[in-house]
């Protein structure tokens, strides 16, 4: 039986006790078991009793002996703080009685210091005067070791020398001399270069380290290199004239890169930051070449039409090399100073900064000059519907595409000047399609004066294709709200994709060809050139983050195409809507009011019953128009259209229901608009009327009336202006002002009825 578990901290009864009773013969019966546990935890109790009785005597026993010791310890202690305290009295008597030999002796130290210092200097004037006076002979000799050796030993002198008055002239000889041997070493030290010998150039670098001069030493290795660089540069630019400056730059890149990749090795051999000298390398190669790299882009994009097309093609061309020169910058970043990777990032990129700072104006020529070579109108209304949708793809595929040129050619810096130009361009857009659409209202005699209106009024035309046009421009709107609503996503993704990871750039970009990531990721041309609009960028990307999934970028262009989508809506409306308008503006001159007409004359009875009297022509055309319109709206209507149903939901039409806000249907909707439309005109029209004879009276109740039930068939409420000109119209004369008062009618309509039926 296992004891050791019962010390156990986390000791558990329950499972100790199924543990022992797991562990046991099948032959022997569970009771059986149990009680020869019982028995042996009594036996081991009793010894753990008898131990600690044991203990426990012991204890008591030794009591006495641990406190005299205890107090012996005490006094003890007493002594020792006794003498400790005599000794600190004895160490301060000592201090005050040795203070002054203590201080002499620290000022002959001092004075002893100084006559070393001043013996080393003598020395090292010696040793000055011994060197510089058979310098010449050494030189003369040409053993490059000993005139090394001299020269080490003069610069030491020199070192202890710096506070001696000819110091300055001493230091032009020294300068001087180095200029000598390193003169006499130059034709070695390159053909040591240019053959790699490791043997020469490591003596040589411990040469130029010993005389501080290892960076003119790098100067000569880099200059070696960089005469090849750019005689390669001149080849691969003039050995092909077939050859686009995207393949030829493409090769002088690789050249460079293999040139690193070559040079690494051994440099590390010879120098302990091969890193920075091959870095320094590659920037005074590119910034040496000639031509420039930047006259070349200049040339490259000279006669191009779109001109930031080229240009984000060769800088693919630099991102990719970019991408690889990082890769190799990272495998030496502990030898490769942060300064010399800094200077070479920004020559790599400096020939495209112009042309990025420049990105929006170009991106803004570029819109502009696509847009007027869109076209818009065209004779017939048909042609210039069908104009002006094919225009809205044209359009948001530039949109689209600007948003992509900015990331790939500018890396999302420049978002803040696309989204101005943007609502320059979406401006330009709306103000042309707002031009159509004003001269497709002329061409359609939609804003002429009711009362010039010359078309024929005798019956309602029944040609619904301007109609369907109209609901053509107003799907065309909806189009322009969707489409502006993907294009908003994309240009928040770019401003968010500026200044952070590939994420966003992988989603803008999501049917193109995967493009390297961006290298060099801490390069931020904005910030470098122009940090109050790189300031601004970031205030506008941390506000849009803020705003959620509630943000907007291009609000005011979302306004403009509201605005257009308004204007489309009234435009459909009134296309409706002037033949209604045509067919009122006669109707207070039809001779059936007049007394002078047969019709209403003295023979026929004043009490004729208005169910008698069918309804004039003029009021069935226009019931038989407004019983039409639902079987034209049923295609629009019916069909699944998001276009449509975004405009229609999005725009407004005249004569609104003001007493029931609730969302309608679009076809109820523009039902309603259109008969609470009728019902306005045809108000109007009827206080128009100059005079009321007793019968025509009669006669336009029983218009009035058909017209209700026309009304009531479309489910519209006729206007409380209708049901007062009713009340007005049956009123006897001497009940009028009666009726007029417990209606509450408008002095307006009041006194016009009772002109019109000659009540005073």
């Amino acid at each position: 039986m296992d004891f050791s578990k019962f010390s156990d901290d986390n000791f558990d009864v329950k499972e100790w006790v199924n543990s022992a009773l797991r562990i046991r013969d099948d032959r022997t019966p569970v009771d059986t078991h149990a009680s020869n546990l019982v028995m042996k935890l009594q036996l081991f109790i009793q010894e753990v009793n008898n131990a600690l009785e044991e203990t426990s005597n012991q204890t008591v026993n030794n009591i006495p002996r641990v406190l005299r010791e205890i107090e012996n310890i005490r006094h003890d202690a007493s002594l020792l703080k006794e003498q400790m305290t005599l000794v600190k009295e004895d160490i301060r008597v000592v201090e005050e009685n040795t203070a002054q030999s203590m201080k002499m002796l620290v000022e002959i130290d001092t004075v002893k210091s100084r006559m070393q210092d001043a013996s080393r200097a003598l020395q090292e004037a010696d040793n000055w005067t011994v060197l510089s006076s058979d310098v010449d002979k050494v030189f003369e000799s040409g053993d490059i070791k000993a005139i090394a050796a001299k020269l080490e030993g003069m610069h030491r002198s020199l070192t202890v020398l710096q506070d001696v008055p000819d110091y300055a002239q001493r230091r032009r000889l020294l300068e001087g001399l180095k200029n000598r041997l390193e003169a006499l070493l130059s034709p070695k030290i390159v053909a040591a270069f240019n053959n790699h010998s490791l043997d020469d150039t490591k003596e040589y670098v411990k040469i130029f380290t010993n005389i501080e001069r290892l960076d003119q030493l790098q100067n000569y290795y880099i200059r070696c290199h960089k005469a090849k660089l750019q005689k390669t540069w001149s080849e691969v630019r003039t050995e092909d004239p077939n050859r686009s400056m995207l393949e030829w730059l493409s090769t002088f890149y690789d050249v460079i890169l293999s040139t690193w990749h070559t040079e690494v090795t051994w440099c590390g051999q010879v120098f302990s930051d091969p890193g920075t000298v091959l870095c320094t390398l590659i920037t005074q190669t590119l910034t040496h070449l000639d031509p420039s790299l930047s006259s070349c882009i200049t040339e490259f994009v000279k006669n191009e039409s779109n001109i930031i097309e080229k240009l984000i093609e060769l800088r693919q061309v630099t991102l990719r090399f970019a991408h690889g020169l990082e890769k190799a910058v990272s495998q030496q970043q502990d030898k490769c100073s942060t300064q010399a990777v800094n200077v070479v990032v920004d020559v790599v990129y400096s020939p495209y900064v112009p042309y990025l700072l420049d990105y929006p104006t170009l991106q803004q020529t570029f819109l502009t000059e696509q847009l007027q070579a869109t076209r818009l109108h065209a004779d017939g209304f048909m042609e210039t519907a069908g104009l002006m949708a094919e225009s809205v793809e044209k359009i948001f595929l530039l949109s689209e595409q600007a948003v992509e040129y900015c990331v790939d050619l500018t890396d999302g810096y420049a978002t803040r000047g696309l989204c101005h130009v943007l609502e320059e361009f979406f401006r330009a857009y709306a103000g042309r399609m707002d031009e159509c659409i004003s001269i497709l209202r002329k061409e359609c005699a939609l804003d002429l004066d009711s009362k010039t209106d010359t078309q024929s009024t005798e019956g309602l035309s029944e040609d619904w294709t301007m109609f369907q046009n109209a609901f053509r421009l107003i799907q065309i709107c909806g189009d322009l709200l969707l489409k502006m609503e993907n294009l908003d996503k994309r240009l928040l993704a770019a401003i968010l994709y500026s200044n952070g990871d590939n994420k966003e750039h992988d989603t803008i970009n999501e049917d193109k060809p995967s493009t390297p990531s961006r290298p060099f990721p801490w390069y931020n041309y904005l910030q470098n050139e122009r940090p109050t609009e790189s300031s601004a960028l970031n205030e506008l990307k941390q506000k849009l983050q803020t705003a959620g999934e509630s943000a907007v970028v291009l609000t005011s262009v979302f306004e403009q195409l509201q605005a257009l989508n308004e204007r489309v809506h009234t435009f459909a409306f009134d296309i409706v809507f002037i033949q209604i308008r045509q067919q009122l503006a006669r109707t207070p001159k039809l001779q059936v009011w007049s007394a002078q007409c047969p019709e209403s004359g003295a023979a026929l009875s004043d009490d004729l019953p208005t169910f008698s009297l069918s309804p004039l022509g003029y009021i069935t055309h226009i019931g038989d128009y407004l019983l039409t319109l639902p079987q034209q709206l049923e295609p629009f209507i019916t069909q699944e259209n998001p276009a449509l149903e975004v405009a229609m939901k999005a725009g407004n039409l005249p004569f609104p229901d003001l007493e029931d806000e609730s969302e309608h249907h679009p076809g109820s909707y523009w039902l309603g608009s259109i008969a609470r439309g009728t019902m306005h005109a045809y108000t109007e029209s009827i206080l128009r009327i100059h005079e009321l004879t007793p019968y025509s009276t009669q006669q336009l109740l029983a218009d009035i009336d058909y017209f209700c039930n026309v009304l009531e068939a479309l489910e519209v409420t006729p206007s409380q202006t209708l049901m007062h000109i009713n009340a007005l119209l049956k009123a006897s004369p001497d009940k009028f002002h009666e009726v007029a008062t417990d209606l509450s009618v408008e002095d307006r309509i009041m006194m016009a009825i009772a002109g019109i039926r000659s009540i005073r």
